[in-house]
């Protein structure tokens, strides 16, 4: 069991006086404090009406400040080596699956999460994934890390599935920063589909363009792999690792949509497409440049009805990483929700 708290509850805790806390949140009392009080309220309505002014006609706010609401979720990640046309191998780790409860003031949460693997009797798994979003109507932003240090279960040979065999060489780690501005912001909410925030009154759909840093460290043990499939690797990888690491930076671009279907059902679908330079050792003792590609696909649909929403979003975030031989990395989630606002 793990008790998570969000960086804005602890932001929120160390910043605001505990006076103004035990007296009110209404924004005139604290302008009311004194100059910077009022200077701070002045900022806060100033950014409020800049990055979340909506159509109303469009999107329009839940009318509720607090929600509690259990989740589930479950992801695993994957590697697909592309040594040459007639050299592939797939690789997938067990699915790690969660479920939990959490009250939520605005942005700021506080909750339950208990591994279900480990609850059932499985192993205590050494993978790990965390993630920190924000997002308003014209800018959203997210923090993001991923840890394996489990092995993987190889699927797949030459386009043939195969009986999966355990590989215990692979450790890799990931953490990356994106921030996304998008277009439509008045009549397209991100929020609505994908964080359940705000409720889409009327389709609509917006391009949108951001920037990505990712660092990154992969590596493979091809000495840990069964005999067969050692002797399977192509020549110029015989006695040879996989070892990328480094960072990359690159810029975002995609489109959103949001249908709604019937008054209270929508329906959200995004996708990006993040071209990105890397910087590192990629199977080398010497530090290079190197081009990637990373393609993310979000996928949603709520009900919303009156106080009550229930949700599902799948994610997949696909990166290939280019060198004499191709490597498709990815990581794949679905998360369920159901919550009351109050």
């Amino acid at each position: 069991m793990r008790l998570r708290f969000t960086l804005l509850h602890i932001l929120f805790m160390l910043f605001i006086p505990n006076s103004i806390l035990a007296f009110s949140v209404n924004l005139d009392s604290i302008a009311s404090k004194g100059k910077f009080p009022k200077f701070g309220v002045d900022v806060y309505r100033f950014a409020d009406k800049f990055f979340n002014e909506l159509d109303t006609a469009y999107v329009c706010s839940t009318g509720y400040k607090w929600n509690v609401k259990f989740r589930a979720s479950s992801w695993t990640d994957f590697n697909g080596f592309y040594f040459d046309g007639k050299h592939q191998m797939g690789m997938l780790s067990p699915f790690c699956t969660s479920i939990g409860a959490d009250v939520q003031f605005m942005a700021v949460a506080i909750g339950y999460d208990i591994n279900v693997n480990k609850l059932f009797g499985d192993k205590d798994r050494s993978k790990s994934r965390f993630s920190f979003e924000f997002s308003s109507a014209r800018i959203s932003g997210r923090y993001y890390s991923i840890k394996n240090d489990d092995g993987m279960n190889i699927k797949y040979i030459d386009k043939k599935l195969i009986n999966e065999i355990p590989f215990q060489g692979v450790k890799s780690s990931t953490w990356g920063i994106d921030l996304t501005y998008y277009f439509n912001h008045h009549r397209y909410s991100n929020q609505a589909a994908f964080s359940f925030g705000k409720i889409q009154k009327k389709s609509q759909g917006s391009f949108m363009v951001g920037v990505a840093y990712q660092s990154q460290k992969l590596f493979f043990d091809f000495s840990q792999l069964p005999d067969r499939i050692k002797d399977w690797l192509p020549d110029n990888w015989q006695g040879r690792n996989y070892r990328s690491d480094g960072y990359n930076i690159g810029f975002s671009g995609g489109y959103g949509h949001n249908w709604v279907a019937r008054k209270k059902f929508t329906f959200g679908l995004m996708g990006m497409v993040i071209p990105s330079l890397h910087y590192g050792f990629l199977n080398s003792d010497d530090k290079g440049y190197s081009f990637r590609m990373n393609y993310r696909l979000n996928a949603s649909a709520v009900w919303n009805h009156n106080r009550w929403f229930i949700g599902a979003v799948t994610r997949a975030d696909v990166g290939f990483i280019y060198s004499e031989s191709t490597l498709a990395n990815g990581l794949f989630s679905i998360e369920t929700k159901i919550g009351w606002r109050f």
